[in-house]
């Protein structure tokens, strides 16, 4: 069983990598946007515009996950316990949902 005080700091280490390489990322494309030339380049700009969506689907699964921790940890911690069951079962779904995305496009294209 995981308790939701031990993903606090799981998931602000990944959001901080997830962070990092989404900006490494945006570099890399307009550079690639700069100097493009031909179909190679395009091709590698796909690649890069591939990562970037996928290093955005981590970041909001774990803003989804970061807040259902917070709210489940006791009264007075942040916002803890304020969110409406409603809330609640769309940060989980939308976090499995991206799970389940992620998973079945790495079995489709080889990554992501």
């Amino acid at each position: 069983m995981i308790y939701p005080c031990l993903l606090i700091p799981f998931n602000m280490d990944w959001e901080k990598r997830s962070l990092r390489i989404l900006c490494m990322l945006s570099r890399k494309l307009r550079k690639e946007k700069r100097s493009s030339s031909g179909e190679s380049s395009y091709l590698k700009q796909e690649q890069i515009k591939t990562l970037v969506q996928s290093e955005v689907l981590i970041i909001m699964s774990n803003l989804a996950d970061l807040a259902n921790a917070i709210h489940w940890m006791p009264p007075g911690f942040l916002w803890a316990g304020r969110f409406s069951p409603w809330f609640v079962g769309l940060m989980g779904t939308l976090s499995s949902l991206i799970g389940i995305y992620r998973s079945t496009m790495s079995k489709n294209h080889g990554g992501v």
